[in-house]
């Protein structure tokens, strides 16, 4: 669970210092963030892959606004 927060950015001499239930916490929100930017990656890629080119278009231009 440590190598795992440290791999996520934790940095090492913090997570040593973390409560069994802080590691537990962040690695839920780690988790949680994860899907979501796979179901993210997902939903743009079947966009990608059947999507009319001025619905990518609209898209693309969204994302560059963020």
């Amino acid at each position: 669970a440590i190598e795992r927060l440290i791999a996520e950015g934790h940095s090492p001499a913090e997570v040593w210092r973390y409560t069994p239930r802080q590691i537990v916490g962040f690695i839920g929100f780690a988790a949680r963030r994860r899907n979501h930017d796979a179901a993210a990656t997902l939903a743009l890629g079947a966009l990608a892959a059947r999507g009319d080119p001025k619905d990518l278009k609209k898209q693309i231009a969204d994302l560059d606004r963020e």
